[in-house]
């Protein structure tokens, strides 16, 4: 017995070593703690605000958490690199940070889990990259919002390999991304790019909220094969709508389109399935099946939707490639902002479905009755049918059904309506429409900005106030710049200099700052700093100056690479660099002189320099990147200062 238990006493205390726990408060203290950390140990970071900290986790089966949800902040170059397999990611906010063309977070690993992370109002290339050799990644929570920047890259990418995925996208928010739409290249989520359609993602979007996604035409991009997108809301996206793309077989029910442009385009591909999905107040086409030559549609299918309120369903029929093989089946179309249908074919099947109001084509020979659907608005404000509405139990069953593609599980059999009230299993006996009658169960979205994304979103857990920049270079001639500030506080903010002006002095929460430049008179380089405050919160920016036009000229080169800290006491950081096979490092004096000189492997993507042997001043750095030819493939000059 004595043995036994020695032997249980043992079990617990290397089950015990074997989830150590490591708290963290600096980016040293997390790298020291990844070395040391084994298979199932927490990283925890202590609550605070944190500059310039780039995570690479290449460890298996590490939890790397904040130590209370929401209160840990990560801003100026920070990022996360995740090259490892079973990991959780959980808690973390990152907010106001400028990372030039690289990635807030890239994973590679399989079996992640990134929960409850908030990302905004950062300058950046993506937001977030699932890489190609990932499988099975889990998106949870998260909330997507406002990237500053308005260059031609999509938010959250979903990459596909020769395997498929199994991703999963839950519970997210996606939410106020600027822009005209259009093709501009910001689309919240693109899973597979033009090249990837031919390959299965089977990827599943679910319970996700999107509103206010302008940046893009397309809020969803379905660049891949066999991707499911269910009980996700849109809504207010007054330019944008989900658009299947590149690539077959993509499966969209149970999701709710209110008061956008559009519900959903059809660009590409075939084998597509829209069913079970309520539209209402879309202004501009709820449905449109696009005559496209580059890869005419075929064998979409579109059943049970309820569409009110909304523009008219586009068919396709207007040019030289027309749709083919489209069956609706069990719709009900009603109330129509003008009429309900454009652009037939006539080679359309219809089936049981129920229309009120003007059609816009000529009437099928079946499958389309004009009748009163007799539905009612419910306290939420969406329709559902009443209890004697000639909907319910009158599906016809002469359709094809829905595939169920390998390892993935949704509602293949329609079995449930949008609101997932149990349907008859019959095909005949289902309602027509969205939903089942039900004197209990109001239709109304699933997801919605209160329920999804991060459970502390809305709490203010910390103050914060950042800046999307902490360095302006300009030439001689002067110039305005902007600087964006993120904040949820109050806020001042001063220049410390005569020649450099701003549009304001103080505000609250986020503003963009016009900060003015007048020309430099003298025959020196100069610099000067804002300071922002607000609480606790202080954030300055050097501005530097040249006395001719050199910095302007290489400006912007310089924007993309980000030199950190600047001033600093001599270790400095180079984030953003091109790759090559090493960086040769030359340091001058105002006076033209080389003070230092260092040759570095450039082995990723920033190069860490130490400087502390300067002398305090203000240097010129020049970093020239060769090739194992040596042969100088690129150069980047900064301005740097010593204190």
């Amino acid at each position: 017995m004595k043995y036994c238990y020695l032997l249980l006493l043992i079990f617990f205390a290397q089950l015990v070593s074997a989830q150590a726990r490591y708290d963290v408060a600096s980016r040293t203290e997390f790298d020291q703690a990844h070395d040391q950390a084994s298979h199932g140990d927490t990283i925890a970071w202590q609550s605070g605000i944190y500059s310039d900290v780039r995570m690479e986790i290449d460890k298996d089966g590490l939890v790397i958490i904040a130590d209370t949800l929401g209160t840990v902040l990560f801003t100026g170059v920070s990022r996360v690199i995740i090259d490892a397999d079973e990991i959780l990611f959980s808690g973390f906010q990152y907010i106001g940070g400028f990372i030039g063309n690289l990635d807030v977070m890239r994973i590679y690993g399989s079996d992640v889990t990134l929960t409850h992370v908030n990302i905004q109002n950062y300058t950046c290339h993506k937001y977030l990259v699932v890489d190609e050799v990932s499988r099975r990644t889990t998106i949870s929570h998260c909330n997507f919002e406002n990237r500053l920047n308005l260059d031609d890259k999509n938010i959250l990418s979903i990459l596909v390999d020769n395997e498929p995925g199994y991703h999963k996208i839950q519970h997210c928010s996606f939410k106020n991304f600027e822009g005209i739409g259009n093709d501009q290249g910001i689309e919240p989520i693109r899973i597979g790019l033009s090249t990837q359609g031919h390959l299965e993602s089977r990827t599943l979007v679910e319970y996700c909220y999107f509103t206010r996604c302008n940046g893009d035409g397309e809020i969803i991009s379905h660049k891949s094969r066999q991707n499911v997108y269910r009980y996700n809301t849109f809504e207010d996206n007054p330019v944008s709508e989900l658009v299947l793309r590149h690539g077959d077989e993509g499966i969209v029910y149970g999701n709710f389109f209110i008061n956008n442009m559009g519900g959903i385009r059809v660009r590409e591909g075939s084998q597509h399935f829209i069913y079970n999905n309520y539209f209402d107040r879309i202004d501009r086409r709820a449905i449109i099946l696009q005559n496209d030559p580059s890869d005419p549609l075929s064998d979409i299918h579109i059943y049970h939707n309820t569409i009110v309120n909304s523009a008219e369903v586009i068919l396709g029929g207007d040019g030289a490639n027309p749709p083919s093989h489209v069956v609706i089946a069990n719709n009900v179309f009603a109330q129509p902002i003008n009429q309900l249908f454009d652009e037939d074919t006539g080679s359309e099947t219809w089936i049981n479905n129920i229309s009120f109001g003007q059609l816009g084509i000529e009437s099928p020979v079946s499958g389309l009755q004009m009748s009163d659907p007799s539905l009612y608005v419910n306290a939420e404000g969406y329709y559902q049918p009443l209890e004697n509405s000639p909907l319910i139990g009158a599906s016809g069953a002469d359709y094809p059904l829905v595939p169920l593609y390998p390892e993935m599980n949704y509602d293949h059999e329609i079995l449930l309506d949008v609101m997932q009230q149990p349907r008859p299993p019959a095909l005949d006996e289902k309602s027509i429409g969205a939903s089942e009658y039900s004197s209990t169960i109001s239709v109304s979205p699933h997801a919605t900005e209160a329920n999804t994304g991060p459970s502390y979103l809305f709490d203010n857990l910390v103050d914060y106030l950042t800046s999307n920049t902490t360095q302006l270079y300009v030439g001689g001639e002067g110039a305005t710049r902007q600087v964006s500030l993120s904040s949820n506080i109050d806020w001042t903010v001063v220049s410390e200099v005569e020649w450099i002006t701003l549009d304001l002095s103080s505000g609250t929460g986020d503003h963009t700052l016009n900060v003015t430049i007048d020309a430099n008179a003298d025959n020196t380089d100069r610099s000067g700093t804002l300071v922002i405050s607000g609480g606790d919160q202080l954030v300055m920016v050097g501005v530097f100056q040249d006395a001719g036009t050199v910095l302007s000229v290489s400006h912007a080169i310089d924007e993309e690479s980000i030199l950190y800290p600047n001033p600093t006491t001599g270790r400095v950081t180079l984030s953003n660099i091109p790759e090559s096979h090493y960086a040769l490092l030359e340091v001058y004096q105002s006076n033209g002189s080389c003070v230092y000189l260092n040759q570095y492997p450039n082995t990723k993507d920033e190069l860490e320099m130490n400087l502390e042997s300067l002398q305090l001043g203000t240097y010129l750095l020049k970093i020239k990147f060769v090739n194992s030819d040596g042969k100088i493939i690129s150069q980047l000059t900064r301005k740097l200062i010593k204190y």
